[in-house]
């Protein structure tokens, strides 16, 4: 008997490691949105943005030959392009049928390339040597991988179903033969949690073991061909996962064999004591002293490589310690109450329930830990902190503001608001966060542009609807430039789509394949956080492809009806004051039409806004010239971007500083003789947008 547990022992926690590193490569790789993720990573990491952006040169100096002078600037542009969140929403967008060609039985064939390379580096290298723009091909790709239709596929599909299966049925496998290691060793319970640890301890140290070997050979590994830097940079984006893993496991594995020793004492200072005799003193076997010295060395090991880890496991396992203490200390008091209750033959076994409190206690926690690992994420964000008004009078963030007039105000604005670069699928953004991180933030202008759009076979990608799509491409072609237009569809045709299903409002910048927004769930989202923030007003500035009709709708689908402002013609605008305790504090502007006597809060900023011109390439070109609306238009926007797609980021931080910004709303001012209502910036979190806007309003 003690023969076949030792085997069960061993052939358990076998499967368990084996498990684990199937567990984690079908959650991190097999699953398509997180496989994107990581090889969205894997392109930032310095190491495979130099080794691609090599590639690329090698590509251009082959069919150019002449701009061999040119090859520094040319691999280090290459290198921060391909680096470039420019780059993110195009590689995620060609990665997932990649992965569907990896993981389902399809002989289509899919390539993997970088096919913008060639239009963004041509704009990106004539920014600083024009005379290159007719030797470098806009056209050029770059194919880091093409799958489908080769015969290495099927070997790869059935790989991948071998991992999901391995990863759902080695795990419970392997817990069942240490459970049954245990029972064969005749010890009761005791005897199965104790094997059942044993083993846990056994998977995660040998999956430590692997992982230091890994993480040894990854270092070694020589970063000047870019094979070994993909290899070192998916292992760095990937080994934290396996290491969490790992350090559940462990902790599981160390609270059962807890558990299943004789005399549990939950007390910290026992549990200290007892943990630091198990290192310090010498075991009483040789197999107890090789256990003993094989974790000594696989500690002080992960130490010297990886101490930050270690010192978050070691608080991990603390803080579940302390934990399982306070949860025992509850279940005595609560057994104890009920036993009191009981009859006399059940208040005879209080001290045998009582003392079970601690094994049940651990057991749960153990069982709760691994629980939460699995159906649990680990969260990780930068936030940077949120706006918030002064105190409950308000409005606006000021109490100053108040008594003023809607149109005596200076509001923060966003250009293209919707295009946001930490929002999937958003190619070419202009602003840093989406529209609701905006509203935290501040801005209280939104300046959006509607368009009907239709889902696609990809459910991430929408493409504009009927008619639609010719004006769409006509704007597109005039903002971005035939090249970048061309990139941008050159992945849209790689990807096969075809509009299908109802016609919906989107959010887009003219093309929709370039990035979109679903409205109505935005709206609804945005409803949820003025009911939260009950003393500020918001502007939507509407750029409507979208009818009067289909707005309106959408908008008290989205439950903002009541929100809305409704003018009342001949009469002045209202305090902010007035708006909030009315409840009506939402201003809809539309760029093309008007609600009508239908929809009379959809107003028509052909006539109630003025404007300037927006299309500039350098800050000496700004100017206060009337572009657009009457004269005696009541609100003034204020346009102040650079219109240069390819410096849109240090753009917005040259021309939203203080010294650019405050001088020229100054100047607008004066020239205009208006307040400027609405500042519209490009990557509003760069400069001073929100205290040149104080400092219009003279609040602070």
């Amino acid at each position: 008997m003690r023969i076949l547990s030792r085997a069960l022992l061993v052939l358990g926690s076998v499967a368990l490691l084996v498990g684990l590193v199937a567990g984690v490569v079908n959650r991190q790789v097999l699953d398509g949105g997180r496989f994107a993720g990581h090889v969205d990573a894997v392109r930032e990491d310095p190491q495979v943005a130099r080794q691609v952006g090599l590639l690329v040169t090698e590509r251009i100096l082959a069919q150019e030959p002449d701009l061999t002078g040119l090859r520094p600037l040319l691999e280090s542009a290459s290198a921060a392009l391909v680096a470039s969140p420019a780059l993110g929403p195009v590689v995620r967008g060609t990665v997932a049928p990649l992965h569907d060609a990896l993981t389902s039985d399809d002989d289509g064939q899919v390539i993997l390339r970088l096919a913008d390379v060639g239009a963004l580096l041509v704009a990106a290298i004539t920014t600083l040597v024009p005379q290159t723009e007719a030797a470098i091909p806009s056209d050029l790709d770059v194919t880091l991988a093409s799958i489908g239709a080769q015969e290495f596929t099927g070997d790869l599909i059935g790989a991948a179903d071998d991992v999901a299966m391995l990863a759902e049925v080695l795990p419970v496998l392997g817990l069942l033969m240490l459970v049954a290691a245990g029972a064969l060793d005749r010890r009761g319970w005791r005897g199965a949690v104790r094997a059942t640890g044993t083993g846990a301890l056994g998977a995660a140290g040998a999956l430590v073991v692997l992982l230091l070997v890994a993480s040894w050979w990854a270092s070694r590994l020589e970063d000047d061909s870019i094979r070994d830097a993909l290899v070192g940079a998916a292992w760095r984006e990937l080994d934290g996962s396996f290491w969490a893993v790992a350090g559940v496991v462990a902790a599981a594995g160390l609270l059962m064999r807890v558990v299943a020793s004789p005399g549990l004492d939950l007390d910290p200072a026992t549990l200290a004591s007892r943990g630091w005799r198990t290192l310090s003193v010498a075991g009483t076997t040789p197999r107890t002293e090789l256990f003993r010295g094989g974790a000594l060395v696989l500690v002080g090991g992960l130490t010297v490589m990886r101490p930050l880890l270690v010192l978050s496991l070691v608080g991990g396992i603390a803080g579940v310690v302390l934990v399982l203490i306070g949860v025992r200390s509850l279940l005595r008091v609560g057994v104890a109450w009920w036993v009191a209750r009981r009859p006399d033959r059940v208040r005879r076994d209080r001290e045998r329930l009582v003392a079970r409190a601690g094994p049940i206690a651990a057991l749960a926690g153990a069982v709760a830990l691994v629980a939460a690992f699995v159906v649990g994420a680990w969260p990780a964000g930068r936030d940077l902190p949120a706006f918030s008004a002064t105190d409950g009078t308000a409005c606006n963030g000021h109490r100053e503001l108040c008594d003023r007039r809607f149109d005596e105000v200076s509001y923060a604005g966003t250009h293209n608001s919707m295009a946001a670069a930490d929002q999937p699928g958003w190619f070419l953004a202009e602003q840093p966060y989406g529209i609701l991180r905006q509203l935290d933030d501040g801005i209280r202008v939104l300046l959006i542009d509607s368009w009907n759009g239709q889902r696609t076979q990809r459910p991430d990608v929408i493409a504009n609807a009927g008619v639609d799509r010719k004006k769409a491409l006509a704007e597109a072609r005039a903002t971005y430039g035939t090249r970048v237009l061309e990139s941008a569809l050159r992945v849209r045709d790689a990807l096969d789509l075809t509009p299908t299903g109802p016609v919906r409002p989107y959010l887009c910048h003219a093309l929709c394949e370039l990035g979109s927004t679903d409205w109505e769930p935005l709206m609804a989202q945005v409803k949820t956080w003025l009911d939260r923030h009950p003393r500020e007003v918001v502007t939507f500035f509407v750029q409507d492809e979208v009818s009067p009709e289909d707005t309106a709708a959408l908008v008290k689908r989205a439950g903002l009806a009541s929100y809305v402002h409704t003018p009342v013609e001949g009469q002045p605008w209202p305090t902010l004051g007035e708006m909030i305790d009315s409840g009506r504090r939402v201003v809809f502007l539309l760029e093309n039409a008007s609600g009508g006597p239908e929809n009379p809060w959809l107003i028509d900023a052909r006539t109630a806004v003025q404007d300037t011109p927006y299309s500039f390439r350098r800050p000496s070109q700004f100017t206060c010239t009337r572009f657009r609306g009457p004269a005696d238009a009541s609100l003034f926007l204020v346009n102040h971007w650079l219109s240069n797609f390819d410096s849109r980021v240090t753009d917005a931080a040259k021309v939203n500083a203080e010294d650019v910004l405050g001088p020229r709303l100054k100047a607008c001012e004066a020239e205009r003789g208006q307040r400027p209502n609405f500042v519209a910036v490009d990557y509003y979190d760069r400069g001073d947008l929100l205290g040149a806007v104080d400092r219009l309003n003279g609040v602070s």
